[in-house]
């Protein structure tokens, strides 16, 4: 059974205002004690690189109901200790108000260093993601299923939509957090690599040529694990619902591990040109699910939720032998019905156009208990 793991990032942002929080949640490393010690060491919380944005780590979980809670306690946590700071948690790939150029930095040497070397890359980067970590020791096999699940990649993207608004304005795109990332010296669709050897090779020629400054800037939509022995999906703007992020997780650990499956097999590894494959990323995040993607595999444009079903055929036997396919199937529908975060966002936009409301309706999902009367949270 291949393990899973989350890492999720979240704005704290001012309740009256809606706007980042100036003194962002105030005593995040006293939750640290609070973690039940059944995660495991793993788990916990950290401040990012803008002082404004946290981030939450799961332990190491071996199926979705255990992941579902270790979820909610991570978000429950944050949400009440900002509540005591008059302060709300929001998970969403973009603020919808952020200024980013008052985005004030976390105290640290590694980020001095980081803002420094990137400069406005790095500055501008006011955003949030989910990271799914899906366990497989062996880095060979681990190199070989990250070969495979490229052409799926847009797919995830498209699913976890959740930044339309950047800097006090409608982007056009439902993911705009994707175009962003983009702008660093080694970011996008990972290309293909040989073995793990080959791998590792190119990482270190980055590093000591100065393109990035370690390991953990290879921010590509998927790699290996930096600091575990793990799969590494990054594609993802921050889930608003824990349903959503469930489902990201649920559809990388069948991705994996039918990837996997399909290299013990011998079968042959399909062709996907880098750039066909870069404008299919592209695509997802310009659309979200309200428009056509882009079947790499095919290589044809498609509406989005037929992609999305042809996503789902091509897990489906993972999913029934993990037990998750009835849970991805009715997570997939509320979906579509719902639309993704990006379109939600957009419909809760008042008519005076003030975006403080959008970061309010992003507050309350983001909480796992928005939908049960009478807990909602104020």
């Amino acid at each position: 059974m291949l393990t899973l793991g989350v890492e999720e990032e979240f704005f704290v942002v001012d309740r009256d205002d809606g706007t980042l929080a100036e003194d962002a949640l105030p005593g995040l490393e006293l939750l640290q004690g609070q973690v039940p010690p059944s995660y495991g060491e793993v788990a916990g919380f950290e401040r990012e690189f803008q002082l404004s944005i946290v981030e939450t780590r799961t332990g190491v979980c071996a199926n979705l109901d255990e992941m579902r809670d270790q979820l909610e306690w991570l978000r429950c946590a944050l949400i009440d200790a900002a509540a005591a700071s008059n302060q709300m948690i929001v998970a969403a790939g973009t603020l919808p108000s952020v200024d980013w150029r008052v985005a004030r930095l976390t105290d640290k040497p590694r980020y001095a260093e980081i803002a420094d070397h990137y400069r406005d890359v790095a500055q501008r980067r006011a955003t949030c993601g989910c990271h799914v970590h899906v366990g497989i020791v062996d880095r060979d096999q681990a190199v070989r299923a990250l070969n495979r699940v490229r052409p799926w990649l847009p797919v995830l993207l498209a699913l976890s939509a959740s930044s339309p608004f950047y800097d006090a304005a409608d982007t056009g795109y439902e993911s705009f957090r994707s175009l962003l990332w983009g702008a660093f010296p080694v970011a996008g669709p990972p290309e293909i690599h040989d073995s793990y050897e080959q791998y590792a090779e190119k990482i270190r020629l980055l590093v000591a040529t100065g393109a990035i400054l370690d390991a953990g800037h290879v921010y590509w939509d998927a790699r290996l694990g930096t600091r575990h022995e793990t799969l590494e999906f990054r594609i993802a703007d921050a889930c608003t619902t824990v349903d959503e992020a469930v489902l990201q997780v649920a559809l990388c650990r069948a991705l994996a591990l039918t990837c996997m499956r399909e290299d013990e097999g011998g079968v042959p590894l399909p062709t996907v040109p880098s750039e066909l494959l870069r404008a299919a990323t592209w695509r997802a995040g310009r659309s979200g699910l309200g428009g056509t993607l882009v079947d790499v595999l095919a290589r044809e444009s498609v509406p989005a939720l037929l992609l999305v079903e042809r996503l789902l055929a091509y897990v489906r036997e993972a999913l029934e032998d993990l037990g998750d396919l009835d849970e991805v199937v009715e997570l997939l529908h509320e979906i579509q019905m719902g639309g993704t975060s990006a379109r939600r966002q957009r419909d809760a936009l008042p008519g005076d156009g003030r975006l403080a409301g959008v970061a309010g309706r992003v507050a309350a999902e983001t909480d796992p208990t928005w939908r049960l009367p009478g807990r909602i949270r104020s």
